[in-house]
């Protein structure tokens, strides 16, 4: 069984106490072992996104708002942006939906319909259903 734990402020920090005396004495007695750290990453589904850009719909008739450009308001003003060095020079970009995984984009969701006062439907009224 995997044992879980959170990097903060570049430390390991485990959710509980034991765990993190069991892993001290762990490296003494393990010098050498190597171990493998996994980041699991689960990508939002196309159900999600097909959910997502029927919000984004419902949003437009009630604000009169176009659904591509209220995408780009949400992305820019929700997700915190990417920074990649192209030619040479450093460029801050609006990050991508795509990147989320599925926990995450559910809290998008829930950040859009806080922002906007918009409910989110109903996903199996709406036909789609998470997975």
């Amino acid at each position: 069984m995997p044992i879980r734990a959170t990097i903060k402020n570049g430390k390991i920090e485990f959710a509980n106490p034991e765990i993190a005396f069991q892993f001290q004495e762990w490296k003494l007695a393990h010098d050498g072992c190597e171990i493998v750290i996994d980041q699991p990453h689960h990508p939002r589904s196309h159900s999600q996104n097909a959910y997502y850009w029927a919000y984004l719909t419902i949003i437009a008739k009630e604000t009169g708002d176009n659904e591509n450009d209220l995408h780009e308001y949400f992305k820019r003003k929700l997700l915190p942006p990417v920074f990649k060095t192209i030619r040479g020079e450093e460029m801050k970009l609006p990050a991508s939906t795509t990147d989320l995984d599925k926990l995450g984009f559910t809290e998008y969701l829930d950040k859009i319909c806080s922002l906007t006062n918009v409910p989110l439907p109903d996903p199996e009224a709406a036909g789609y259903i998470s997975n």
